[in-house]
């Protein structure tokens, strides 16, 4: 992979992975491993490529947390979750808080680790243990992904602010 300058000060940049960051949209917690980074000497870091960040949420969005066991939200007013095997009401409260883990494999760099933290709910009826909705989860999403990269010291592109 080729590296660019600085975006913040022109220096030259190095290819680099972080250890593990985090950020969090409550009750959403999402934690990043081996994330690919552009650093220089002055220690600034930015994204391997332009729109990285959109290309993470993206595939996040639409390919992985579709895959994560979750309830269906009903109802405009008063929510009700419904189990997603049984199609009984969830228990309003969660049963526990469950990390995801899940390996996120964009174009041309290594995978990058994901945790994903969230609270689960048991079925009463079948006990199968999920997430309220995936609306809940998607709405969550791209701020706790913002945060990660606030965490990891990524500037947001230039315009986004």
């Amino acid at each position: 992979m080729q590296t660019k300058p600085c975006n913040r000060c022109r220096g030259d940049t190095e290819l680099m992975t972080s250890d593990s960051v985090s950020g969090e949209a409550e009750p959403l917690r999402i934690t990043l491993k081996n994330l690919p980074l552009l650093a220089c000497q002055q220690g600034h870091h930015q994204f391997v490529r332009p729109g990285f960040g959109a290309e993470l949420l993206m595939h996040l969005v639409h390919e992985d947390e579709p895959e994560l066991p979750a309830g269906e939200e009903k109802g405009f007013f008063r929510k009700k979750y419904l189990c997603e095997n049984c199609s009984q009401s969830l228990e309003p409260k969660p049963d526990h808080r469950h990390t995801f883990s899940i390996e996120v494999q964009l174009k041309d760099i290594e995978p990058i680790d994901l945790e994903l933290s969230m609270p689960v709910y048991k079925c009463s009826s079948c006990g199968k243990e999920q997430l309220h909705s995936q609306k809940e989860v998607l709405k969550l999403t791209p701020q706790a992904l913002a945060h990660v990269f606030e965490a990891a010291d990524i500037p947001p592109p230039p315009g986004a602010i």
